[in-house]
Parts: structure tokens; C-alpha cells; sequence
């Protein structure tokens, strides 16, 4: 369902850019595993983030995803980094 999915990341509504602290988002796909997809989020702090993923904007925003997607939790990991230089 790659192609589906890629369609449903351009198409989509734009929700979380108007939640508090977001900055950007980057949808990656890496050539070498294009079955995945890589959402890149900076927000001004951990914490506009976590309020945004506890929140109904979150919920709203996964309202796109494209049904027979099988999202694999386990798979799924949250980082966090600390910017060094821009």
C-alpha cells in the first residue's frame, strides 16, 4: 500500500500544523525499504508534542489513514532529540 499511503500523506488535511509548537514535518520513505514510511516532527519542546499526540488533533489527524493499513506498533518508536546545530 505504498503508493496509497504516500497519496494519503500529500493529500492530507494538515492538522498538526496548527497545533502548538509545531515547527515542520518531513515524510521520508527510504529507498532501500520503500514498504516504510519515516514521519519526521520538530516541535518547539517535548512537551507541545506530548500534549498534541494526547489530544483530539491527533486523533483527527489519523482520520486519513487509508483503510487495510496495517500499523505495526512495534515497529513504531518515539524519539527525541537534542538539536546540536542548525
Amino acid at each position: 500500500m505504498e503508493a496509497e499511503v504516500k497519496a494519503a500523506f500529500r493529500e492530507r488535511p494538515h492538522h498538526v500544523e496548527r497545533a502548538a509548537g509545531f515547527v515542520r514535518m518531513e515524510v521520508l520513505c527510504p529507498l532501500d525499504r520503500p514498504q516504510e514510511i519515516w514521519l519526521v516532527t520538530h516541535w518547539r519542546s517535548g512537551d507541545y508534542y506530548r500534549a498534541w499526540h494526547r489530544g483530539h488533533g491527533y486523533r483527527e489527524s489519523h482520520r486519513g489513514i487509508p483503510k487495510g493499513l496495517k500499523l505495526f506498533g512495534r515497529e513504531t518508536r518515539n524519539h527525541e532529540f537534542e538539536v546540536v546545530c542548525d
